[in-house]
Parts: C-alpha cells; structure tokens; sequence
C-alpha cells in the first residue's frame, strides 16, 4: 500500500514515516459490480482512493432518474469536500466495475494535512480541480445533449485514452440524458466517422471533430 500510495496525488507529497503511518491506519475493501462504498448523507469517515476498478459518483433524482457527476478510476482520489469539512457523503458511490477501494480514516487524513504545509497545499489544488469540474458540469446542463455527451467523451479520454469502457446507459447518465437519447446521438457521431462504437466501449476516432463538437 505504501508503494501505491506513492504515486498517488496528493499522498505523494507525504514523507516515508507519514505514507507508513497512513497505510498502517487505512485498509482496502473490494466491491462487487454494483455494490455501493458509501450513500449521500453517510457519515464522512473515510477518504477513498481507487486502487482497482472503477467508481460513479452519483445522484439519483425523485424521478428516479440516475445522474452520474464523476467518473473515479485507478489512482483517483474522492470523497473531496467531506474530506475538507466533515459533512456527510454529497452523492452516492457506486463500483461500476469489480473494485478494490483503499479507505483512509478521515480523522488521519486531517492529522496529516495538519502536519505538513505541502500535503495540505496539494490536497487543496486536487480538491479545487475538481469542484472547478463540477461547476463546469453544472453549467452544462443548458447545453444540446450533442455537446454534452462530445463534453463527456472528451472528459473521459483523458482518463481512459481514446477507448472509453463505459456503456451507453453510463454516458447517458454522465450527459443527464436519456438511454434513448443517447443511442441516437452516439448513432449520429458514429455515421460522422467521429466514433466507433462496440459493446460496452465507445472509441473516439477523430478527436478534433469530437473536439468541435463539444465546443471547445
């Protein structure tokens, strides 16, 4: 664990005696396809970082309409805010994958960013990142669903590279969409030349036209 946590932003930052300390007081959990490692309004007791595997960080409406805000793969970092101030789970969390989960105790994490100015500094810069892609996903939602879901291809091949591992069904709920309007759309890019679709994979063949059409 401590090699791992060595390459991990920001427990990277730590010195050797606090990553020793850290994997000492944390412990790893797998997760079946499916299961849930923690629901909105659950106590923040753990930090979580994704070992193996792959997390949906997800709201789920009163219309029961399921809609995904991130999309946490090997080496990420989440649980951002209640690591900060404690509060309660914001989302559910969600394996979409066979996973394996490392959970740090909150009460640790906070002794460690106490303790050293650069792990604090780190931790702060990963944490705003990815609330500044939270606000820009919010912002997204007065988009056409063709931009949106060229927004989340994009978004995802930065994680994953030009073949993206995930469903239909997920990217709908990624672009708040529906499944049906997700196929047509995903249907349009493909007969442009712009995707290449297979079961449960999407490859992006012409980046520079996915890139226009997400707008940027």
């Amino acid at each position: 664990m401590e090699r791992f946590l060595d390459r991990v932003e920001p427990f990277k930052y730590l010195q050797p005696a606090e990553r020793q300390r850290l994997a000492a007081s944390s412990r790893e959990t797998r997760y079946a396809k499916g299961e849930t490692v923690f629901r909105a309004g659950d106590p923040a007791e753990a930090v979580c970082i994704v070992k193996e595997g792959r997390v949906h960080l997800m709201k789920f409406l009163e219309s029961g309409q399921a809609s995904t805000t991130c999309v946490m793969t090997t080496g990420e970092t989440f649980c951002c805010l209640p690591a900060l101030d404690r509060q309660p789970y914001p989302v559910d969390a969600i394996a979409a994958e066979d996973s394996v989960i490392i959970r740090i105790p909150t009460s640790t994490f906070h002794e460690l960013l106490q303790a050293n100015p650069a792990f604090l500094q780190r931790s702060l810069c990963l944490f705003c990142d990815r609330l500044r892609q939270v606000e820009h996903k919010s912002c997204m939602v007065y988009d056409s669903v063709e931009r949106r879901l060229a927004q989340a291809l994009l978004a995802l091949s930065e994680k994953f590279g030009a073949t993206i591992p995930l469903t239909k069904h997920e990217l709908a709920e990624l672009a708040n969409t529906t499944v049906e309007t997700a196929i047509r759309v995903m249907s349009q890019f493909r007969k442009k030349g712009v995707i290449r679709s297979s079961r449960g994979s999407t490859t992006i063949a012409k980046p520079d036209q996915l890139r226009h059409l997400a707008g940027s």
